[in-house]
């Protein structure tokens, strides 16, 4: 059996909240706030919010620890919020990196 090698990466991302879950507001076990997020390239998850003061609508970066293994397996685990970002830059770099996104999206041949 041969073994395949791992390799550990920390990455970040860009989200916008769509809500924020308070310990109080549901059955949680780990007493954690967590954070429903829709990120730029259209995936929603849900992280920890560590000690960040987020709201609705508020830009965040997400820190995600990925595995890689083999030559092209990502196993990417959105870990928690590291930044609060103000309005103006949120919505800056969310505009850019959903550009990116449009612009790599490939085009179906018969409605583009």
């Amino acid at each position: 059996m041969v073994e395949e090698k791992k390799s550990e990466l920390k990455f970040y991302h860009i989200g916008k909240v769509i809500k924020v879950i308070e310990p109080k507001s549901a059955k949680n076990f780990d007493h954690k706030k967590k954070v429903v997020l829709e990120m730029w390239d259209n995936n929603i998850i849900t992280c920890d919010v560590g000690e960040a003061n987020v709201k609705d609508g508020d830009y965040v970066i997400v820190k995600f620890n990925g595995i890689v293994q083999g030559n092209n397996n990502i196993f990417m685990n959105p870990n928690q919020v590291t930044d609060l970002l103000s309005e103006e830059a949120g919505e800056q770099v969310w505009r850019s990196y959903k550009g990116f996104f449009e612009r790599a999206k490939p085009s179906h041949p018969l409605t583009g």
